[in-house]
């Protein structure tokens, strides 16, 4: 009877210690990060330092982690302890945009994690895009990659700018005028044209304003333009060609520069006679005149143009005054003569 208890007892602590060391594992619930639980000693791996290491799979992860405990080889239970693994996560902002980012995933205790923003620009469309800036959150830096020591959970942000494009149109005699290119939402771009661009001596462009996206601005040669969408500014210019009046003798009105298709008034005026009887007649224009004939006229401004007033002398007045002179003493000789012939005869008479 003695003998049978004693087996009896035996079976039973067999039974036991078979139970905590297979059944046991197979019920126990595996936790997330941060959770504590607890585990038993059947499917340990194996034994490192002193401690069982035992893989499972986490509740939010596929990947197999190892947890260490201290297994007393005389007694069959186990300990509490916590997870070492901690979950770094990569974000972009604005959250609208894709890019590639990697490096999240679940990095051991006192590890360094890598992570990187792939993409330098991500183009929305032509004139618009976003740009690379900086990291935020646990980690601070321009650089598109990094590195961080995982100490606990980490969150990093990789940070995009969003630019707009300015596009500067001119004729293309005008190369002075710098702004072209990107520029971050908000920011402001300073645009200063020349005045006068003088492509020949006869022939120049003058600023004739700006146009914003279509629409006249501002007559100024500075402008400043708030990029808070892409703009396309045009500088406008007009063209202009001098006009050159001269003449040999008096003097001219209408020299100077006119916009191309504008019509030119010119005139000449008379110049003094140069001598008693002779007077100075306008001859007509040398030149592409719209009335030839005419002392005061207009000029079709087509391209750059010279004329010049002609004059001819008329000494009509001379010879008039020649002939009148000549009768007068032709009359008076007449007159005197034929008294000297009527003198005779009255003295004879008496």
């Amino acid at each position: 009877m003695r003998r049978s208890t004693i087996s009896q007892t035996i079976l039973v602590a067999v039974l036991l210690l078979a139970w905590f060391s297979f059944a046991m594992p197979s019920i126990i619930q595996v936790y997330g990060y941060g959770d504590a639980f607890w585990l038993g000693p059947g499917g340990c791996s194996y034994w490192y330092y002193y401690a069982w290491y035992c893989p499972y799979y986490s509740y939010n992860s596929y990947y197999p982690y190892y947890y260490g405990f201290s297994y007393p080889y005389s007694y069959g239970y186990s300990y509490y302890f916590q997870p070492t693994r901690f979950q770094l996560t990569v974000n972009a902002s604005p959250s609208n945009i894709q890019p590639n980012v990697t490096g999240a995933g679940a990095y051991s205790q006192g590890t360094s994690a890598n992570f990187a923003a792939t993409q330098n620009i991500i183009q929305v469309s032509p004139n618009t895009r976003y740009v690379f800036s900086h990291w935020s959150g646990d980690y601070s830096g321009q650089g598109l990659s990094g590195t961080i020591t995982m100490d606990s959970a980490k969150t990093v942000t990789a940070v995009y700018q969003m630019q707009y494009y300015l596009a500067i149109t001119m004729p293309t005699n005008v190369t002075s005028i710098q702004g072209t290119g990107w520029y971050n939402a908000g920011d402001s771009a300073t645009l200063t044209a020349p005045s006068l661009v003088v492509a020949e001596s006869d022939s120049r462009l003058v600023f004739n304003g700006w146009s914003v996206d279509g629409v006249n601005s501002s007559m100024n040669a500075s402008l400043v333009i708030l990029m808070n969408i892409p703009h396309t500014v045009n500088a406008q210019y007009k063209q202009q060609y001098y006009l050159t009046v001269t003449s040999d003798l008096g003097s001219t009105m209408g020299t100077g520069w006119y916009d191309a298709g504008s019509q030119a008034e010119i005139s000449a005026s008379t110049p003094p006679s140069p001598a008693y009887g002779i007077n100075m007649v306008f001859a007509g224009w040398n030149g592409t005149v719209n009335s030839p004939s005419s002392q005061s006229t207009t000029v079709l401004m087509d391209r750059p143009k010279a004329v010049t007033a002609m004059w001819r002398s008329d000494a009509t007045v001379l010879y008039a005054t020649g002939l009148a002179i000549i009768v007068v003493v032709a009359v008076g000789a007449y007159i005197l003569v034929t008294k000297r012939k009527a003198l005779p005869l009255q003295v004879l008479g008496k």
